[in-house]
């Protein structure tokens, strides 16, 4: 059931009717790529049976998106083979399909969108979706509707961004219990939406079987062929209630104190879910009521929540320090990262958005002589003097996904080395969203800004290039971890860059 309460979630895309002679209603999937615990699909549910049409959940792959790879794809068509399988055992109708060399959206899209009453899709505020959406709705003749499934609470729900975690964290606290309460649908049901038993499958559709992956892949163009998929990684929400699962049993209990430790995969106590989160495999929902639920001590409910730490980034949520650690960086970071999108979407954030402060700095700076000068070539092929940098970056194009400590001080040398604010930012947007399974996200932009100053204070003392800016180094960050066993993993993973190691 769709609550009364989560309307907030539900924005107009035009002021279009939902069309009487159309044949079904239409959610078509463009972020949250699951059913389960997806408001989206809830409010889809709710139309289809107010309106007594069929519901036809429409699912496709863009080929030469941004950034495009034969590793993104992959890991897309593998969400779209669970999700299918998910569709099936549910009773919902299904339709995906893949562009390809031999047929593009334009030969499938138009005519699904035809056929609907209304359309209701994904709000995501990142990437090329809002203009995707600005288009679509001059496009349909019929209504459109975006919903968002964004985070735990609804986005529409605050007045505005914010620029510091201090600012918004109490806000975020006020509005946690309601929004925990007016969770997404764990188990969607098709049952009261009328047949679509007569209704005529487009041609061309996605088999959504893992055996036709491969070849599908072969048909399809992208915008970097050579980064390729990386066999240990793999799409779909199967695979991501897998590593949530383990990250419950063998990250969480630690997550605390050893979280930020690099180390090989098989020891990380980070719980690696982002690239799931971000393809919208898995819902925030269902990860913040895991992690809750998981001390078998505590029988965890809505009045365990600490009202006197209301604002602090320590006990708020659960008793356990490791459970509230984790959920100040998966709701108070994250959402403050969605939040900044979601006032102002956008394909990109850059650098216009810092604190005045921070581009004081980088202007007053601006000049600095740079110790060490890279290009954007050298940073890709990790060929700087520094071990742990090349270690960092070796690990990002080698299995997409990079140690979370690492990643900001990755950002911080590459501003250091450029010759400029805005050629280092440039790099790692390029390297960031090329290679890495969860980039081309909100939280992408508000992680390499953090580096350039954003959502942060002045440290002191001023430094070359940085200024004020934060300032982090490859000397201490060797003297705060054990890195030798990351490191050997790393130079493992040179050995393992050909057959066998990518898909």
């Amino acid at each position: 059931m769709f609550s009364e309460k989560n309307l907030i979630r539900v924005r107009e895309g035009n002021k279009k009717p939902v069309l009487e002679e159309g044949e079904y209603i239409l959610y078509w999937i463009r972020a949250n790529r699951r059913l389960a615990w997806n408001h989206c699909l809830d409010y889809s549910i709710h139309l289809a049976k107010k309106f007594q049409k069929p519901l036809v959940i429409f699912e496709s792959v863009m080929m030469e998106f941004e950034w495009s790879s034969p590793r993104l794809h992959r890991f897309l068509l593998e969400g779209i083979c669970d999700t299918a399988a998910d569709a099936e055992k549910l009773g919902f109708t299904y339709w995906s399909f893949v562009e390809t060399e031999e047929h593009s959206l334009s030969e499938v899209v138009p005519t699904v969108l035809k056929n609907a009453s209304a359309v209701i899709t994904d709000d995501f505020p990142c990437f090329f979706l809002p203009e995707h959406a600005e288009t679509l709705s001059e496009q349909l003749s019929c209504k459109l509707l975006l919903i968002d499934s964004n985070s735990i609470t609804a986005l529409a729900s605050y007045e505005k961004s914010f620029e510091y975690a201090r600012v918004f964290r109490p806000r975020l606290h006020d509005r946690f219990v309601e929004s925990y309460i007016l969770r997404s649908d764990p188990k969607p049901k098709s049952k009261g939406i009328p047949s679509s038993e007569h209704l005529k499958k487009p041609k061309y559709l996605f088999s959504a079987k893992k055996e036709n992956i491969n070849k599908t892949l072969s048909k399809m163009r992208s915008k970097f062929p050579n980064v390729l998929p990386v066999s240990s990684k793999i799409g779909g929400r199967v695979e991501g209630l897998k590593i949530l699962k383990n990250f419950l049993k063998e990250g969480l209990p630690f997550y605390s104190e050893e979280r930020s430790e690099p180390r090989p995969p098989d020891r990380m106590k980070a719980s690696a879910l982002s690239p799931y989160l971000h393809f919208g495999m898995i819902s925030v929902d269902e990860v913040v009521t895991a992690v809750l639920g998981s001390d078998p001590k505590i029988d965890w409910s809505p009045d365990r929540i600490n009202h006197s730490q209301r604002g602090k980034n320590e006990g708020f949520f659960h008793p356990n320090p490791n459970i509230n650690s984790f959920l100040e960086e998966l709701l108070t970071w994250r959402e403050l990262g969605y939040l900044l999108f979601y006032k102002s979407p956008s394909f990109r954030k850059d650098l216009s958005i810092l604190p005045t402060w921070a581009k004081q700095c980088l202007q007053l700076h601006r000049g600095d002589e740079r110790t060490y000068l890279y290009t954007k070539e050298e940073f890709e092929n990790a060929k700087t003097h520094d071990p742990i940098w090349n270690a960092a970056q070796k690990e990002l194009v080698l299995t997409g996904s990079m140690q979370n400590y690492l990643r900001m001080l990755w950002g911080k040398k590459v501003i250091e080395w450029s010759s400029s604010p805005e050629e280092a930012f440039r790099i790692l947007e390029d390297l960031n969203h090329k290679y890495a399974y969860d980039g081309r996200d909100p939280n992408s932009y508000t992680g390499i800004l953090w580096c350039f100053g954003a959502f942060d204070r002045p440290w002191f003392p001023e430094r070359a290039v940085l200024g004020n800016i934060r300032y982090m180094s490859s000397d201490s960050t060797a003297k705060k971890f054990k890195l030798k066993p990351y490191l050997e993993y790393i130079q493992g993973l040179e050995g393992l860059s050909e057959p066998g190691f990518f898909k």
